[in-house]
């Protein structure tokens, strides 16, 4: 036994811990919004109304690398760089991930065993990637790396605005399985991603000339919409996409309740104001820019250096303007899970997740506790670990008066109390109208197992 726990935790801290969490959202449960990370949960009413614009409001940054705090300092009441104290946290590749999510409209209906709902959601990420080496650079400057090739390679960006109209299914086959789906039908609104990048800064230690050498293409949809009227770039529908959510749980027994679900699969077509930026794998060389000036008493003086880089690129690394249609695929998200009934109020659970960005996988583990005292009241409380951070203490609240349920949740709740010293902060919530309790069935006499 314990050489399988030692193994287990090697190799859970060998993980890349980092992700959009819903961790305590997959467990919470008397919530109609945990079917968005499960498509097999059924909800105990039988009508589902959203409230809109309300009906679940989600946001979430990570940062696995470094706090806030970690990279800015106060001098005389001033906020300021660091670069030294910023560069030092990092690692060799680097991710920023922000995410803003509406579900907007929602309405689902339960007839005995069988759930079907339709809900609207707005949804908006970004993900930028770097590599230490690129800040490392800048810190230093050019002369530090003479006659080196320094790599930028994991320079990259995906930003993404799109809305999803889900349909969705969830039933009860019998007594010991549930299962679910939702099809997503998509329509892109802008975006903006790297679809290859693979450059270098080599500095000549006789001349100290600036080669900037490797691939670098960049698709862009929606860019310039985005500077016109409002209503045509939330109105555009030439954008489409198409995706799936699954879901199954498995009651192994009265105390024992296991599910997973696998969400996000699909692409989006991008056919509308677009733009693609590329090198052609064309060098440039900068003659004559020495970043190293532009630091001084550990102070970035950043309009001076972005004054003189934009003049100097806007020069010398003119890149090729294309119009060209392109296809993004959504990040998926595995979910898996495992629930342990002490009694019908108080349960034990745990949740681990991973989501696949791009040749990355980034995931997240969770150990909580629930109490479900009734339709009118319920709470969780968990540890989860995620975005390279070990105090995640996530927490969760439900209450209801009449038809009325109000709920709150965060991955991350102690990030409330000082948002600066933490590298991932989040937060669930929503109102919903709720109708006509589902009273218990007697099962049924078939079994999948």
């Amino acid at each position: 036994m314990k050489y399988i726990l030692g193994w287990f935790i090697v190799f859970i801290f060998s993980l890349n811990l980092s992700a959009q969490q819903d961790l305590t959202l997959f467990q919470f449960s008397g919530i109609p919004q945990n079917n968005l990370v499960n498509p097999a949960q059924l909800p105990d009413d039988k009508l589902i109304i959203g409230l809109p614009l309300l009906s679940s409001v989600n946001s979430v940054y990570n940062n696995r690398t470094f706090t806030f705090n970690e990279g800015f300092v106060t001098s005389d009441g001033t906020l300021i760089i660091d670069p030294e104290l910023l560069v030092n946290s990092l690692d060799d590749n680097n991710f920023l991930h922000t995410q803003v999510q509406d579900q907007w409209f929602l309405v689902g209906y339960r007839v005995k065993n069988h759930y079907f709902k339709i809900g609207i959601s707005e949804k908006l990420s970004v993900d930028f990637s770097f590599p230490k080496s690129m800040f490392d650079f800048i810190l230093r400057g050019n002369a530090h790396y003479l006659g080196e090739r320094v790599s930028i390679d994991k320079l990259g960006i995906n930003a993404n605005h799109y809305r999803e109209i889900s349909l969705g299914y969830a039933t009860e086959i019998n007594e010991k399985w549930q299962v679910g789906g939702h099809l997503n039908i998509l329509f892109g609104l802008a975006n903006i991603h790297t679809e290859s990048s693979s450059l270098g800064i080599y500095t000549d230690p006789e001349t100290f000339d600036i080669t900037i050498d490797g691939n670098l293409e960049v698709n862009t949809s929606g860019v310039d919409a985005l500077q016109g009227e409002t209503i045509d770039y939330l109105t555009n529908g030439k954008n489409l996409g198409l995706g799936i959510d699954l879901g199954v749980m498995y009651k192994a027994n009265e105390k024992l309740e296991l599910s997973m679900s696998l969400i996000d699969i699909g692409f989006i077509n991008w056919k509308s104001d677009l733009k693609t930026f590329t090198n052609d794998s064309k060098t440039f060389t900068l003659t004559g820019l020495d970043i190293k000036p532009f630091i001084a008493n550990n102070n970035l003086d950043g309009d001076s250096l972005i004054n003189e880089v934009t003049d100097s690129l806007a020069t010398i690394f003119s890149l090729n303007e294309l119009e060209k249609q392109y296809t993004t695929t959504l990040t998926p998200k595995w979910y898996g899970g495992a629930k342990y009934y002490i009694n019908s109020k108080h349960r034990l659970y745990g949740s681990f997740m991973l989501q696949f960005f791009k040749e990355n996988i980034r995931s997240g583990i969770s150990l909580g506790y629930e109490l479900d005292v009734n339709k009118n009241f319920g709470l969780t409380a968990n540890y989860s670990l995620f975005s390279g951070s070990f105090s995640n203490i996530g927490l969760g609240l439900r209450v209801r008066g009449g038809p009325v349920q109000l709920y709150i949740m965060s991955d991350s709740a102690l990030a409330s109390l000082n948002f600066f010293n933490f590298r991932s902060i989040h937060y669930r919530f929503g109102i919903n109208i709720l109708i006509g309790e589902i009273k218990e069935a007697a099962p049924k006499k078939t079994h999948l197992l």
